[in-house]
C-alpha cells in the first residue's frame, strides 16, 4: 500500500511540473497578446482547454494505476483458491473418463445374453421369447442354487443350446439384448417366482417350468400369458 501512495505522489508531482509549465508558457503569450482584446481571449480559452485536458489525464492515469494495483492484489489473495478450483476440475475430468462400474457390467451382461441368443438363430425365436428366456436367467440369479450374477449363470457350461463364448453377436442382437435387461430391471415386482428356472426350447417358443420332471403340479409360464 505505502509503494502504491509513493507511485500516486511522483505521478502528481510530474503532472503538477507540467502545468506549472505550461501555465508559465501561457502567460509569457498572454503578455505578447494583451494589447489585442482577442489575443487575450484565445489564451484564456487556450488555458482553460490545457487544464482540462491536463485534469483528465491525472484522474485517467490514477484509475489506471489503482486498477492495476487491485488486479495484482486480487491475484495474489485469490491465487491458492483459483490454483484448487483448476486442480478439482482436472480430477473431476479425470475420474468422469474412467468406466463405471455398473456400466462395464451391464454391458458384459448384455454381451454375453446377446450370445445366447446368437446360438438359437435356428430357432427363429422372437424378442418374447428372449424376453422370457431372460426371465428364466433372472430366476436362476435369484436362486441360491445358482450363480449371483447373470453373465455367471448364461456361461455356466451345458447349460443353453448353442450358446458358445465365440458366438458373433450383431448390433441388432446386442441393442435388443440390452433392452430386455433394462427391460427387467425395471420391474418393480418379479414377474414369477424364483422356482423358474428350467426352459424348454421347443420349435413354437420358449416356455419355462418350475420342476426338472414334468408332473402333474408342474407351473409352466410364457411372457405374455
Amino acid at each position: 500500500m505505502h509503494t502504491d501512495n509513493t507511485m500516486k505522489e511522483t505521478i502528481l508531482q510530474a503532472l503538477f511540473r507540467a502545468t506549472i509549465t505550461t501555465l508559465a508558457l501561457a502567460r509569457v503569450c498572454f503578455e505578447r497578446l494583451r494589447a489585442s482584446k482577442r489575443g487575450r481571449t484565445v489564451c484564456n480559452v487556450a488555458l482553460a482547454v490545457t487544464a482540462a485536458v491536463l485534469y483528465t489525464v491525472i484522474v485517467y492515469k490514477v484509475a489506471e494505476k489503482d486498477t492495476a494495483n487491485d488486479f495484482e492484489r486480487w491475484k495474489v489473495e485469490y491465487a491458492a483458491e483459483y490454483t484448487a478450483q483448476q486442480e478439482a476440475a482436472q480430477e473431476a475430468a479425470r475420474l468422469s473418463a474412467l468406466p463405471d462400474p455398473a456400466v462395464e457390467q451391464r454391458k458384459a451382461e448384455a454381451n454375453a445374453f446377446a450370445k445366447l441368443m446368437a446360438g438359437l438363430k435356428l430357432y427363429d425365436y422372437g424378442t418374447d421369447d428372449f424376453r422370457t428366456l431372460a426371465q428364466c436367467l433372472y430366476c436362476r440369479k435369484a436362486n441360491p442354487q445358482y450363480p449371483n450374477t447373470l453373465t455367471e449363470v448364461i456361461e455356466q457350461p451345458k447349460q443353453w443350446p448353442g450358446y458358445s463364448e465365440n458366438n458373433e453377436v450383431t448390433q441388432k442382437e446386442y441393442n435388443t439384448a440390452l433392452a430386455i435387461l433394462e427391460e427387467l430391471d425395471a420391474q418393480e415386482h418379479p414377474t414369477v417366482s424364483n422356482a423358474f428356472v428350467y426352459a424348454s426350447f421347443e420349435r413354437d417358443g420358449i416356455t419355462l417350468r418350475d420342476t426338472w420332471e414334468i408332473g402333474t403340479r408342474t407351473k409352466f409360464w410364457r411372457y405374455g400369458e
